[in-house]
């Protein structure tokens, strides 16, 4: 598969020789990737290899003054991000206001971003510029360091310096091509492909396709089924999963990889008897989520928080059926992992077994999660269970409910 990155560079570089060495970097891009460059103003010309775009309106250099019409470039950028659909977005430079508005455009929107500081965050290229850049250093500098999905950098004390301040850990620090006897180009582009690839495998739950993610809810779906089942998968179920691609495999296997699932993955695929998928695809090299995702199995039986309120509420169930009591302390261990961004598909599938295999009161739960107060976090958990399970309507204990706030659940459960 052909990477399609959207290289981001607000102005050219006004040093000859950087802006020549920008244009081979380019160029040998665009031997290994689909490569678009935009800018503020026109980059390039008809020869190279190169599609380049301008997003400025008007006055070439739109912005280089300090004027800038951030609700037009805003259009303007997301028309160029929708019709490229980049696998990456690449920013490049540091102190320009339009680079920290394109990556927070493209991060709202799912596209991962790369920012290269090219020097920016050196200590000492902050110390000379003291008073000149410190202000933007505050207000969206280190913020757009902290946020970008991975830092490149060719710059050891840069790197050190991020590492120091603790803005990311999603560093990769390059070998400079011009380091040696000659400017190595070549294995600098292959590097940088590298670390696409890197950004790329990591925090597949933001980047996985649809038909993945059908794939994995269909495979969840029927490893937990009860096996005298007939047919649990509907025959667009079965037909997506045959048609996958070995990529899209390998997607799937890192994705459940990241969300506690595999065993569930394989067993799926085994009762659905589609061919063996190495599981070492899995392995790939990536970087750790920033919130740490919790592996161990959903307790039905004590609370993970220590919160006074929380067993206070819990004191309150009346019933004394231990299938019940498990839900409400598994719901209550939900919303613990939740907060915390720690939850994954794993935890889910244990609510899913107790409500697709434990025969519960489901007039007593009601009024029971009623009385604690989690009626609509159960339904919108159902909710959840449905979207990446399939868990059928008459196994809900509680009518799904699917609103603005499971909307928030949704993307608090996806957050890397």
């Amino acid at each position: 598969m052909e990477i399609r990155v959207l290289h981001f560079i607000p102005y050219a570089p006004t040093d000859k020789e950087q802006a020549s060495l920008m244009d081979l970097f380019l160029r040998k891009m665009a031997e290994r990737s689909s490569t678009h460059v935009a800018s503020m103003h026109s980059l390039g010309d008809d020869t190279v290899p190169y599609t380049t775009h301008c997003l400025a309106k008007g006055k070439a250099g739109n912005g280089s003054k300090g004027m800038l019409c951030v609700p037009g470039l805003h259009k303007r950028f997301l028309q160029l991000l929708y019709t490229v659909m980049p696998h990456v977005v690449h920013v490049h430079g540091s102190y320009q206001y339009i680079n920290s508005r394109i990556e927070k455009w493209s991060l709202e929107r799912g596209f991962p971003v790369v920012f290269s500081p090219l020097g920016g965050m050196n200590p000492a290229f902050i110390d000379k510029e003291y008073g000149m850049r410190t202000w933007k250093l505050i207000r969206y500098q280190k913020a757009m360091v902290r946020h970008a999905d991975c830092v490149l950098t060719t710059d050891n004390e840069e790197a050190e310096y991020i590492t120091t301040l603790r803005l990311t850990d999603r560093i990769c620090l390059l070998n400079d091509p011009r380091s040696g006897e000659f400017v190595d180009l070549d294995a600098f582009a292959d590097s940088v492909l590298g670390v696409y690839a890197k950004v790329l495998d990591s925090d597949k739950g933001l980047h996985i396709d649809q038909r993945c993610r059908e794939a994995v809810s269909a495979l969840l779906h029927i490893s937990l089924a009860d096996d005298k089942e007939r047919s649990p998968l509907c025959p667009d179920d079965i037909l997506n999963l045959r048609s996958l691609n070995l990529r899209q495999w390998r997607d799937i296997m890192l994705f459940a990889r990241e969300q506690g699932v595999v065993p569930y993955v394989v067993d799926g695929m085994a009762k659905a008897q589609l061919p063996p998928v190495d599981t070492n695809l899995a392995q790939a090299d990536h970087f750790e989520p920033r919130h740490p995702k919790d592996t161990e199995q959903l307790s039905g039986q004590h609370l993970l928080t220590k919160n006074w309120w929380v067993k206070q509420r819990l004191s309150r169930v009346k019933s004394s059926d231990p299938g019940i009591r498990s839900v409400i302390i598994m719901l209550f261990n939900i919303q613990y992992l939740l907060r915390r961004h720690a939850l994954t598909l794993s935890h889910l599938c244990d609510l899913y077994s107790i409500y697709r295999h434990i025969e519960l009161d489901e007039d007593q739960l009601a009024a029971d999660l009623r009385t604690v107060g989690l009626t609509s976090f159960a339904r919108r958990i159902s909710q959840l269970m449905c979207e990446s399970a399939y868990l059928d309507e008459g196994f809900m204990p509680v009518p799904a409910l699917d609103d603005g706030g499971t909307a928030r659940l949704r993307a608090m459960m996806m957050t890397y």
